[in-house]
């Protein structure tokens, strides 16, 4: 069998370029401003791709390597004052190093929702979002939406400028895992949740999980450990 060619993805956004969690052996270029970098891999696909071949759900340790890359873009954007108030699948790419193994990588890719965080600890949200992005997720969606409660608020008042808490993007992070891993519901009340995660009571996920589906965004924490 022939081997498959390398196939490559370009960033050029500064803050997507910065954060990008993707290993040093994926870069093939980068520019010497800052202002580009090509990441070459064996395999590129949007989210949505990947979680189709993988019907039930991902295996643990893919899970594990998906919230510590998107923590560590989170991380990054905040020490920037910047941060992502809401997810969507495909704002999420899988890179593949080698489609012998298991490996994969995983980086936001949209940064279309990064935004700048106040001094009140508020995204600020300057302009109305797609449609795509804030319709309700339903099973014939590929670009599925995941909301947080304050999320659901901005979607409702439909108004710009508004401010939203910058956690709100790790309650809807927490939403997608939950979809990716556990169940395949796009929300989930607190009884939902309860009955939801009781099959991985106690696991390092489980305990994420509940700190970033905390209702109050102040009390969120995006801890794996």
């Amino acid at each position: 069998m022939a081997a498959s060619t390398p196939t490559t993805y370009n960033f050029s956004s500064e803050p997507l370029i910065k954060s990008c969690p993707l290993p040093k052996s994926m870069i093939s270029h980068k520019g010497k401003s800052g202002s580009s970098l090509t990441v070459t891999a064996e395999k590129i696909e949007p989210l949505s791709s990947f979680l189709k071949r993988h019907k039930k759900h991902l295996e643990y340790e893919v899970i594990e390597s998906f919230i510590e890359s998107i923590g560590r873009q989170l991380q990054f954007l905040e020490r920037e004052n910047m941060g992502i108030a809401s997810f969507n699948i495909d704002d999420i790419t899988v890179f593949h190093a080698d489609t012998t193994t298991t490996t994969v990588h995983f980086a936001i890719t949209n940064d279309d929702k990064i935004h700048e965080i106040n001094e009140d600890h508020h995204l600020v949200i300057t302009a109305p979002y797609p449609k795509e992005y804030t319709t309700t997720a339903t099973t014939t969606t590929k670009n599925k939406g995941f909301h947080s409660p304050e999320f659901k608020e901005f979607i409702s008042k439909k108004t710009v400028p508004y401010e939203i808490h910058f956690k709100s993007g790790y309650y809807s992070f927490g939403l997608l895992c939950m979809y990716c891993y556990v169940s395949r519901a796009t929300t989930a009340n607190e009884k939902d949740l309860t009955d939801m995660l009781a099959p991985i009571i106690n696991t390092k996920i489980y305990w994420f999980l509940k700190q970033v589906l905390q209702e109050n965004p102040t009390s969120r924490r995006y801890i794996c450990v």
